[in-house]
């Protein structure tokens, strides 16, 4: 019964909206106004639990919590984080400089790139947050009163099954990590400790904002669709239809748009990043492979647990941005699409279609990131080739320093492993 009530009231807000259009205001603005706060509490507290492990993790400021706004919060926040990122950067030190010397200069190149991209992805990720504190608060209203105008219900259900769901895979990922680094026998508990903190600790932060960010594109994705069946229904009225409804529809849009590109402008620097550690990381752990298949009946199966895991986890977060960004533009696609099959109409809906077309066709710049490349599956295709390409220059560096020294073949990685004849670890 509480849900009807809330449904209905903020049917009746979205109805005094539209009436109120053109500079006028509602009938009842005191009403509109709390149906805009209720939207964005409501919308806080699904998310509530979320925003506590970003803030724990430095993916968000701890204004984001309204309980812990004040001054001296912020400044245990900036201490934890600081200290917490020393922390990383030590360990990160005593597990590069203790394996030096038992890998040669390609496999410690790539065990220094990889690590330092992991460290320079978390001051991005926690400069970029605790810049958004004085705005973080204008987002979700943003978004309360964008829902509110446009008449969309937030489901609340599955708001929360989404949430739990990326936070499992999350869980998922440390709790295969955790039994492979620490209960190998042969391994010390320090060297364990450093190179957990090392790989997958920072993994772990900054999976934490991108699980805000799938969220963000989630609901972003859900909303053009119900944009689209507005416009669908709008369009099945032929001649009859409404051009305060188009502009209406074309301004929502417009905005959810602009959002969608400001997210992946906060985001850009932090996808770069990201890819470019999954790059790393797949050189280095297909240029093992390769030195794994050489000596196969020396390789241990944690290493080979280790390594794929990893593989899968870059893989998926490469994915599920390349995912998300897709949804969006192909909700994009089907609005552009329903607007193109409109004909015999007058002319001022003519105008009005054909700026919205326009519209639509100007956006296409919203999922870039940095600049530099398109979120949309054409990357997976240049992300491999890039790969291999690489993986082969790796191999033909290797071949010949292997054959000039005569040195054991090592499997180095943050489980350090000799498959010699020893095949200790």
């Amino acid at each position: 019964m509480l849900k009807l009530k809330r449904k209905e009231r903020r049917i009746a807000a979205w109805t005094q909206l539209q009436s109120g259009l053109a500079g006028k205001h509602p009938s009842n603005w005191n009403l509109t106004q709390q149906l805009h706060k209720s939207n964005a509490e409501q919308l806080h507290q699904e998310l509530r639990f979320l925003l506590i492990i970003c803030v724990i993790f430095g993916s968000a400021p701890i204004s984001v919590l309204p309980r812990c706004s004040s001054r001296f919060y912020d400044v245990m926040q900036y201490c934890w984080l600081f200290l917490l990122y020393i922390w990383l950067c030590f360990l990160a030190y005593l597990e590069l400089n203790d394996s030096s010397g038992i890998l040669n200069n390609l496999e410690r190149n790539f065990y220094i790139f990889e690590s330092i991209t992991y460290l320079m992805h978390i001051p991005c990720v926690v400069i970029v947050s605790l810049s958004w504190k004085r705005r973080i608060g204008q987002v979700f209203d943003t978004i309360g009163k964008f829902d509110l105008a446009s008449g969309y219900i937030v489901k609340r259900k599955k708001i929360r099954r989404f949430v739990h769901f990326q936070l499992f895979l999350l869980f998922i990922f440390v709790s295969c990590a955790i039994p492979i680094v620490f209960f190998n026998s042969d391994v010390t508990t320090w060297k364990s400790i450093c190179s957990w903190h090392t790989y997958v600790v920072p993994n772990t932060m900054t999976g934490f904002s991108f699980v805000l960010y799938y969220t963000l594109m989630e609901g972003i994705c859900r909303r053009l669709k119900r944009l689209v069946k507005a416009l669908h229904a709008e369009l099945q009225r032929g001649i009859s239809m409404r051009r305060g409804a188009l502009q209406e529809l074309r301004w929502q849009h417009r905005n959810l748009l602009h959002f969608y590109k400001v997210l992946n402008q906060t985001y850009g620097l932090s996808i770069l990043l990201l890819y470019s550690s999954s790059l790393i990381n797949f050189n280095t752990n297909l240029f093992l492979f390769y030195k794994a298949v050489e000596n196969s009946s020396n390789a241990r199966w944690n290493w080979w647990c280790y390594n794929i895991l990893f593989l899968i986890m870059h893989t998926s977060k490469m994915f599920y941005i390349l995912y998300f960004n897709n949804n969006v533009q192909r909700e994009q696609t089907n609005c552009l699409t329903l607007l193109t099959t409109v004909h015999g109409i007058n002319g001022d809906l003519i105008e009005t279609i054909d700026h919205f077309v326009l519209q639509l066709q100007d956006n296409v710049r919203a999922h870039v990131a940095c600049d530099l490349f398109e979120l949309d599956y054409k990357l997976i295709p240049a992300v491999f080739v890039r790969t291999f390409q690489s993986m082969l220059f790796s191999i033909i560096l290797y071949i010949p320093a292997a054959h000039d020294n005569h040195q054991f073949i090592y499997i180095s990685t943050p489980i350090r492993c000799d498959i010699s004849s020893t095949g200790s670890c």
